[in-house]
């Protein structure tokens, strides 16, 4: 019998050393690069987290935790589409509607489980329903290593954007000084790893 952890200590764990970016309050203070950053890093932690999970155990801990990770889940996916829609960036928009696509494309079976793709590319959870779905039904999308590996590889080329971005932010806040080397390497060596 595993341990159920819950859906806050779930978005805690996600948002390690960012917890205030769970917030809305918070995110409209701090400026969407910061923004995109954190729910990238919770994004990657939220993939990592489903692709552990055991979604063949009938054990009840362990459906809980499914349903506490899958809401969770919907939570921090549904903060990075959001924020990276958001951007000024060309790339890291394209990044977002890539993001909603890959939603959209397993839309049948997440509304088999009561999960719906609006229009603007977030999701809608009807808990009730998301609650009597079985594991079978939920790992058709979220147990679905291919799902799991197109949205990694859709948050490692939005670590990569937003690295790229950190660089041009600085050079127009502060010009560099004589003497002072300034380039796109410094911000790309920076969080590469969440």
């Amino acid at each position: 019998m595993g341990m159920v952890i819950s859906a806050a200590s779930i978005m805690n764990r996600a948002y390690t050393g960012n917890t205030g970016f769970k917030d809305p309050n918070f995110r409209k203070n701090r400026t969407n690069h910061e923004v995109v950053n954190a729910d990238r890093r919770a994004m990657a932690r939220a993939l990592e987290r489903l692709e552990n999970l055991d979604f063949s155990s009938r054990e009840e801990d362990d459906t809980k935790s499914i349903y506490n990770t899958v809401t969770s889940f919907i939570e921090i996916y549904n903060n990075t589409v959001t924020s990276a829609g958001g951007s000024e960036t060309n790339e890291i928009n394209r990044t977002a509607r890539e993001m909603k696509k890959l939603m959209k494309e397993h839309s049948s079976a997440l509304e088999a489980m009561g999960i719906s793709v609006k229009s603007d590319g977030t999701v809608r959870i009807d808990k009730d329903e998301l609650k009597t779905a079985t594991t079978r039904q939920v790992s058709k999308v979220f147990g679905n290593s291919d799902f799991i590996g197109d949205m990694k590889k859709l948050m490692r080329k939005l670590r990569n954007q937003v690295n790229r971005e950190v660089p041009r932010a600085v050079e127009q806040e502060e010009p560099a000084k004589n003497g002072t080397l300034t380039s796109e390497t410094v911000g790309a060596n920076l969080n590469l790893y969440v």
